[in-house]
Parts: structure tokens; sequence; C-alpha cells
């Protein structure tokens, strides 16, 4: 088998997340198709670009959510990665929560939601590395099996940047013999 070179980074699909802060005291809603837990997912990291809009709030207050968006919600999810908040209102998108920190707005529509606080920035102009703190975690309880979560059933967007750059889908559990749910 020959092996071609390809330029990038080829770790993917990863989900699709919307990462929300309070900007000027309003929710605004930001997509970032490249995310990472790690220290066992007790943080957080994504890259942000400096010009974006919501690094505004996440300087301000310190703190950010990372919301995972399910199929249906595809079409909010294309406006947030397509419109500036400083012209479009993307919270009216949806019904904001907030969790411990107060100032981290959470999607409701989303089947996990998690609140952050910020421990480092990382610069390296043009972008920001975010790292954030894990403080909690919600997720819809239709979407947990034995208390655990299923994520057949979250039916998150999967987004390839290390490929054609499109959504897709989660496929099926490749050792069906230990699944539970059927």
């Amino acid at each position: 088998m020959m092996k071609q070179e390809l330029e990038g980074n080829l770790l993917s699909p990863l989900p699709v997340v919307l990462v929300g802060a309070n900007v000027k005291s309003r929710p605004n809603y930001l997509v970032i198709g490249y995310s990472s837990p790690f220290d066992f997912g007790r943080h957080i990291f994504f890259s942000l670009y400096k010009k974006r809009y919501t690094r505004i709030g996440i300087h301000e207050n310190r703190t950010f959510s990372v919301n995972i968006p399910s199929e249906n919600l595809l079409a909010e999810t294309k406006i947030c990665g397509s419109k500036s908040g400083r012209d479009f209102d993307k919270g009216s998108l949806f019904d904001t929560f907030y969790g411990a920190l107060k100032t981290a707005p959470m999607i409701h529509q989303c089947p996990i939601n998690m609140e952050c606080e910020v421990t480092d920035i990382l610069d390296y102009d043009p972008n920001e590395g975010i790292i954030g703190r894990v403080v909690k975690s919600y997720a819809d309880s239709q979407c947990l099996v034995e208390g655990k979560l299923d994520w057949r059933k979250i039916h998150p967007i999967i987004w390839t940047t290390g490929g054609d750059f499109n959504y897709y889908r989660l496929g099926e559990r490749i050792n069906p013999e230990k699944d539970k749910t059927n």
C-alpha cells in the first residue's frame, strides 16, 4: 500500500462544539470544529482567531461554555459559524441557561453542555489557545444508558478538519456484542 503525503493535521473527525461566552452581558456562540480534552477530561483546549467577537467575553469573564449540538441543530450551527455576534444576536437562536459560574451561557437545546473557567490563554499570533477547567458538565437524560453517555443518542455533528471539510454523523459501534442498548 502506497502512502500519500497530505497537508495539515489528520486527527479528525471531531464533534462540532458551540463555545458560549457573555459579551457585553449577552450570550454569544461561536462554532469550533477542533477542540481537545486533556488532563483526563478535566480541561478543554481550543484555538481562537483573535478577531472573533466571542473572545471579548472569554477575556472579560474568564469563563466559557462548550455545547455539543445534535444533528437537528445543524441550521443554527451553520448560522453561528457564518455570522459575527457583532452584527447578529446568536443568543436569539437558542434557549440559554447558566450554571454554577453564572457567566458561561449554555444552550438548552444541545444534549451536552460544559461550563469552564479559563486557566490559561496562549498567544500565538494571530490566534490564541484557550484552556479551560471543566467546572460542571450536563447531559440530557435521554442520552444516558445506565447513567453513562451513549453518543449514538446524542447524534453529534461531526466535522472533518483533515479531510473534505464537511459535516458527518456518528457511525455504528464496532463491538456490537458489548452493546447493552439493543
